[in-house]
């Protein structure tokens, strides 16, 4: 999502790491346990009055360059096309949209259409942050005819019930972005690649190496996706890693330390990349210093249009034996609405029908223009406009490949960082795979029961 994503993506790791430690359970408690709303009268009182004439709608969403333009767009054609609704936008900064969000609905001052990622609300019940769409869209069918079933799954949600609209992906771990002018150079085609074991020895050939056996150019670097990675091969070579239905976490499998020393040996025995290059895989690529990386489609746009970097995106490949086709795309960015909007009548109408506008080919397909993530409208891909736009056919064969084979855990841990942190210290060779992939347990663990024990209590 152009520079802006890539210094909303750093605050995201940031302040969820603050969160976790400093009221980001309290934040999800609250949510767990909205006040009542005027759509949710106490027993015994009327409903509010379907609303007539003149509707006023808020909209909530994150403050970056590619969003506003969009936003603009949308709102000037919604008020052209209905003149009897009057859109108001708001958009605020990533980190003050995520900390005014959940407490802004658990108190009922909330706008009523609201930007959100999906690891915002994962340790909610959903059904208790926004409104449910199932009946009002026509049902998760009817959905799924325009969107990719998958993108429906990222949150844990009651089954065939549909809480918001997908939007936008940057999808980490689940793309790699390459450097063309480098991968040309040593005559590496990388539309070819049929395994990750190829892009492995794609990155041994790209490594540049100084006389003293330092690594000086990256070949294919994993230091940004090599958590989510972790998750896709252990799929791909048939483990699990979360029991969706009893809330087990399981990463200290045989197969989970397999998939490990895959992404171990990257760094140790294949030796295409080091944590002595770079602190930032993003500057590092910047700077020309890698020449395959995992960090997510909207990286490709980013590097070539503000750093210079010829760049092209590809799905990550699968594993040669793989016994799953599958891949963990990370979270979205998604669209909900408020629940004071339930039996509003027209409001209501009005604000389906904008959230639906902005996910739709008319309002999206502009993004692509200066965006190379993807989106989960099956539709806007469909659109021949999406031809014309500077990284439209880039993204459609991204997500055309990607989402049909995505998947998510459905677990309910809003802070995934002191685990990757584990991780990365077995990959630093500071404690062993066995004992990160036990802390990683731990950890996850011990959140994801305070969630359900959240959720239960609600």
């Amino acid at each position: 999502m152009n520079q802006s994503e890539r210094l909303a993506a750093l605050s995201r790791r940031q302040f969820l790491k603050l969160s976790a430690v400093a009221g980001g359970a309290g934040l999800l408690a609250a949510c767990a346990a909205p006040t009542a709303a005027p759509s949710q009268p106490a027993s015994g009182e009327a409903a509010a009055p379907p609303a007539s004439g003149p509707v006023n709608l808020v909209v909530w969403y994150q403050d970056w360059d590619g969003a506003n333009r969009i936003m603009d767009g949308a709102k000037a054609q919604r008020e052209e096309a209905n003149p009897e609704v009057t859109i108001e936008l708001t958009p605020i900064g990533y980190s003050d949209l995520f900390a005014k969000l959940l407490p802004a609905i658990a108190s009922g001052t909330e706008g009523d259409i609201l930007m959100m990622y999906t690891d915002w609300v994962v340790g909610t019940d959903v059904s208790q942050v926004f409104l449910d769409l199932t009946d009002v869209t026509g049902g998760t069918a009817a959905m799924e005819e325009t969107m990719w079933p998958a993108a429906f799954t990222a949150l844990d949600a009651p089954e065939g019930k549909i809480f918001y609209l997908p939007w936008l992906a940057g999808i980490r771990g689940a793309v790699l972005t390459v450097n063309t002018e480098q991968l040309a150079e040593q005559g590496i085609d990388h539309t070819a690649f049929g395994s990750w074991e190829e892009v492995v020895e794609a990155g041994k050939a790209l490594t540049e190496k100084n006389a003293d056996g330092k690594i000086v150019r990256a070949g294919y670097s994993i230091r940004s996706s090599q958590y989510p990675l972790l998750w896709s091969l252990i799929w791909q070579m048939g483990g699990e890693f979360f029991d969706r239905e009893n809330g087990q976490w399981m990463h200290s499998t045989e197969i989970g330390e397999q998939a490990a020393q895959l992404l171990y040996d990257v760094y140790h025995t294949h030796q295409t990349c080091d944590f002595d290059l770079y602190q930032s895989e993003f500057e590092a690529v910047s700077q020309k210093l890698v020449s395959i990386w995992g960090d997510g489609a909207w990286t490709a746009s980013v590097q070539n249009d503000s750093a210079g970097v010829p760049a092209d995106n590809l799905v990550t490949p699968r594993l040669a034996n793989a016994v799953a086709d599958v891949l963990y795309p990370q979270h979205i960015a998604g669209w909900g609405l408020s629940k004071r909007l339930a039996d509003t009548g027209n409001k209501l109408d009005a604000a389906l029908a904008f959230a639906q506008y902005i996910v739709g080919p008319d309002s999206l397909i502009q993004a692509f223009d200066s965006y190379s993530g993807v989106c989960m409208t099956k539709t806007v891909y469909e659109d021949p406009r999406i031809e014309t736009v500077k990284y439209g056919l880039m993204s459609k064969r991204v997500a055309e490949g990607m989402w049909p084979i995505a998947r998510f855990s459905g677990d309910h841990v809003a802070n995934h960082g002191p685990a990757s942190t584990e991780f990365e210290r077995a990959l630093r060779q500071e404690i062993s795979i066995t004992e990160a992939l036990a802390n990683m347990d731990a950890y996850l663990q011990d959140q994801e029961d305070q969630a359900r024990e959240r959720i239960r209590g609600a």
